[in-house]
């Protein structure tokens, strides 16, 4: 009988510890978050707003608040800068999912703040003149700094750039309340680094041909005659040609029995001529 009895007792013992193993093993299931939050105006701050963060089961939290601006901190503080209307989105996270909601707030009498912004591009037809485009908002007065000397005061000036380069154009945008100012690169190329003259006649004179110095450097022969009006255009053949950058350079020329001497300017992009009148 006792043998029996324990056997029994042994039994019930073996089913409560499977069933309490069993209960125990059985894995922690998490909840999904649920995303949910209150936002209210704080009295005497125009743009300030209280934020309070009712998601349930939530580790980790993103904001947007719809100016460009986010958070991920659980119960954000936040100020608005400009009048208008703001929906604000929530997403609440944890270890198996993720939650989102939203909720819009209109914005009111607030110090109107600039903020400077402006785009450019080229003038048709055109390598050095650019068009600047004012794209900032709440201003009212305007100065512009673009790099290389230059400066304006009007809301979309055109200017015209000098030679090739990398210029940074600075924009200062403001009104009675505030200041703000961006800058960008602007690169120009395309415009002409160089210029030409060339050196020509009207007769043979001593009929012999006539050397050409320019800066102390000979350049070549004229060997023909334009006998009426002026050249075409620089570096005909039988006439010399001298190309540089903008300047005044000296120049020398000789025939057999003639001389002539003076300064010629060059001027970048442009083909002037100089007659060696005879």
């Amino acid at each position: 009988m006792k043998i029996r009895s324990n056997s029994i007792i042994n039994s019930v013992v073996y089913l409560i510890t499977l069933v309490f193993v069993t209960i125990s093993c059985q894995p922690t299931i998490t909840p999904q978050p649920v995303a949910d939050f209150s936002v209210e105006k704080v009295t005497g701050s125009p743009g300030k707003i209280k934020l309070t963060n009712k998601s349930l089961n939530a580790k980790r939290y993103q904001w947007l608040f719809g100016d460009g601006r986010a958070s991920t901190d659980e119960a954000p503080e936040i100020e608005y800068k400009t009048d208008g209307t703001y929906t604000i989105v929530l997403t609440a996270k944890n270890d198996v999912g993720e939650d989102q909601v939203s909720n819009s707030i209109e914005i009111g009498g607030l110090v109107k703040y600039v903020t400077a912004g402006f785009d450019f591009a080229p003038v048709s037809g055109s390598a050095s003149r650019i068009q600047f485009t004012n794209k900032s908002v709440n201003a009212d007065r305007y100065q512009w700094e673009f790099g290389d000397g230059q400066a304006s005061t009007d809301a979309n000036p055109i200017i015209e750039f000098k030679a090739n380069g990398i210029f940074s154009a600075r924009l200062i945008a403001k009104n009675g309340n505030s200041t703000d100012e961006v800058s960008k690169s602007v690169s120009i190329t395309g415009i002409p680094t160089s210029g030409s003259v060339m050196f020509y006649t009207n007769g043979r004179g001593d009929g012999s041909d006539i050397e050409v110095y320019v800066a102390n450097a000979m350049q070549g022969v004229i060997n023909t005659v334009q006998t009426s009006g002026v050249p075409t255009s620089c570096g005909l053949d039988g006439n010399v040609t001298f190309q540089n950058t903008d300047g005044n350079y000296s120049f020398y020329a000789q025939s057999k029995s003639r001389s002539w001497s003076g300064v010629i300017t060059v001027k970048n992009g442009e083909c002037r001529m100089k007659l060696l009148a005879q």
